[in-house]
């Protein structure tokens, strides 16, 4: 009996927003020459890129759950952390968009949009922020989200 080698792969695009799916995704090349071969990794430059953060609002000094103003000081605080996520996750998009541009991914003669094969609405990110809110209210999440419409892909409608 020979000896094997098992590759299993995953999805090329986020399939659901967990941290795992964060990371920058690729694609493989299986090279084989004889009985050689080889798995080259192929970072991908067009998936929606994702970020994910957490937040404990105990762990907030400002944020005091018998404060009669504590909703509006914990949306501020959540919408802030979204923001910077957001601010991480458009970084990243651009340090992608840089890369495809240098790897030659470009439709000739276009200078407007010049990747070939581009994402819809690119400006749009996907975000996730989990909140440990014990011993705080629940917020309306359609209401949070809708603030957020144009620049998050994900938010709850």
């Amino acid at each position: 009996m020979g000896t094997f080698r098992i590759s299993q792969p995953g999805s090329s695009v986020a399939t659901s927003l967990v941290a795992g799916e964060s990371v920058r995704k690729s694609i493989g090349l299986l090279d084989i020459r004889g009985t050689n071969f080889r798995l080259r990794p192929i970072p991908l430059t067009q998936v929606r890129t994702f970020a994910l953060g957490e937040v404990s609002l105990a762990d907030h000094r400002a944020l005091d759950p018998d404060d009669p103003k504590v909703d509006e000081k914990v949306l501020q605080v959540l919408k802030e952390e979204v923001e910077l996520l957001i601010h991480q996750a458009k970084q990243n998009a651009r340090d992608l968009l840089s890369e495809a541009r240098k790897s030659g991914n470009m439709v000739p003669g276009s200078t407007e949009y010049p990747l070939e094969n581009r994402l819809r609405k690119p400006q749009e990110v996907l975000v996730r922020l989990k909140v440990e809110h014990s011993g705080f209210s629940a917020l309306n999440n359609q209401r949070f989200g809708a603030g957020f419409v144009g620049n998050i892909a994900n938010t709850v409608r």
